[in-house]
């Protein structure tokens, strides 16, 4: 069952329930008021001939003032000890037949004759002879029956004229609910038919649930294309970059398979530039896996640590590895921060790997606070960055130098794998630079630890 047909079906039933359950009492609460009200009138009007009949008239005068006060459609009769009428005045016959009762005290009832319903009251009474009698009223209630049937169709066409309209809402309501689901839907099917990521327009609806759950898939459908994107861009990089390396290995293996046997001098340049390119390509390969991965893939294990020390370590390690005067300057020697330790040593060999290849001088590194945020610079001497390419560093496979080989020129997805990280740490990475001059890389670490803090 479709849910429009659950929600028109379970909102009808619902409100035929609540209105039947009222109409019922409010026919029965109205019933019994009539006929309570209707038995203290008939007790009210019994009270009074007893009253009139008792005050020292012969009997013919009695039985013409009962006569006087006998109900319409209903009997008036005086009762013995013996359950025998004494008088009886009607106008219908069939209530003759009506069993007579002795009475003692003065009481009033509802019962049926016939079929038909009546109210009959007693009241005790002194007769003639000074025997104690009953003074019987009946009178019938089929003015007040006739009522209820009439309340009881008005009910009925009241309850029809509030189903239906329900019944119409309920269709409008459940095709107001149903209209953001069912545009979800037909999105789903064309995402799925013709292969594109489409969005469902929210902007002009009531912030409501509705409104959120297409939020939310409009989310999720950005986080798809998100992923998408770093897929294609992946197998488009890899594609790309790791050609020029399989070209290579591919051209020395067929030199091998051809003098390989005859000239040992092409079999060790062969060796060597096929280990090399393969270890490119492993390098070139970790570094794209990295870039595919979400900020919350990179596994980021925070520690509180010393900035000034990790950069004095980092650039003796550098400086003999790569023989290349390193010096680190501090203003303080004490710039904890907190933050995952590999990640921001793995930034500091991809910015000294840059400054190396592209300088020839020594290279300073700063350390500090600014803002009572944490820094960290890497400073060269060398070519510079132009203008008109500041923007693009951050790119993938990005190279200041054109006429650099590969080899020489690095990957050129350093700078985007060190956005990456300083982007998980929601921290800032800035870069100045001038052509011929120099270039001066900052790394700005959101402050989330005092140094007076972690020297207690």
């Amino acid at each position: 069952m479709h849910i429009r047909n659950v929600i028109q079906l379970f909102s009808t039933v619902l409100l035929l329930i609540l209105l039947l359950i009222t109409n019922i009492a409010v026919y029965f609460l109205f019933k019994n008021l009539t006929i309570q009200n209707e038995m203290e009138r008939s007790s009210h009007h019994t009270t009074e001939i007893a009253k009139n009949i008792q005050m020292g008239i012969n009997e013919s005068d009695r039985t013409a003032l009962l006569r006087a006060y006998l109900p319409e459609n209903g009997l008036i009769r005086v009762i013995n000890a013996q359950n025998e009428p004494i008088v009886s005045v009607v106008k219908q016959t069939v209530l003759s037949n009506h069993e007579a009762a002795f009475y003692k005290s003065q009481s009033t009832k509802v019962l049926e004759v016939n079929g038909e319903p009546y109210v009959a009251s007693y009241f005790p009474i002194i007769w003639n002879n000074g025997e104690v009698a009953t003074l019987e009223v009946m009178e019938s209630l089929a003015a007040t029956e006739n009522n209820m049937n009439v309340l009881k169709i008005v009910l009925i066409v009241a309850s029809l004229l509030i189903l239906i309209p329900s019944y119409l809402g309920g269709i409008a309501l459940s095709k107001i609910i149903l209209k953001p689901i069912n545009t979800m839907i037909d999105t789903m099917e064309e995402i799925q038919r013709k292969g594109v990521f489409k969005r469902i327009r929210s902007k002009h609806r009531p912030k409501d649930e509705l409104y959120k759950m297409a939020n939310t898939f409009n989310s999720m459908i950005e986080i798809l294309e998100r992923n998408f994107e770093k897929q294609q861009q992946f197998v488009s990089d890899a594609s790309h970059e790791l050609k020029t390396p399989l070209t290579i290995i591919e051209s020395y293996a067929n030199m091998l398979k051809r003098w390989g046997m005859k000239r040992p001098d092409l079999v060790e340049e062969s060796i060597d530039a096929i280990y090399s390119e393969a270890g490119r390509m492993r390098e070139m390969t970790e570094q794209m896996l990295l870039l595919a991965k979400n900020e919350e893939d990179l596994n980021m294990a925070f520690t509180t640590f010393n900035l000034f020390d990790l950069c004095v370590e980092t650039g003796k390690t550098f400086e003999n590895v790569y023989q290349r005067k390193v010096h680190v300057h501090c203003g303080e020697r004490l710039v904890y921060v907190q933050a995952d330790e590999q990640k921001i040593k793995q930034i500091l060999y991809i910015l000294l790997d840059n400054a190396r290849k592209y300088s020839s001088e020594a290279i300073d590194i700063h350390v500090g606070r600014t803002n009572g945020n944490a820094y960290f610079s890497v400073e060269d001497k060398g070519i510079g960055i132009p203008k008109e390419n500041l923007h693009a560093v951050f790119d993938r496979f990005f190279r200041v130098d054109k006429s650099r080989t590969r080899t020489s020129g690095g990957t050129g997805l350093g700078l985007a794998i060190a956005k990456k990280i300083i982007d998980a740490h929601h921290g800032n990475i800035q870069i100045e630079s001038e052509e011929k001059k120099g270039t001066k890389v900052t790394v700005i670490l959101p402050n989330r630890v005092q140094n007076d803090e972690v020297e207690k």
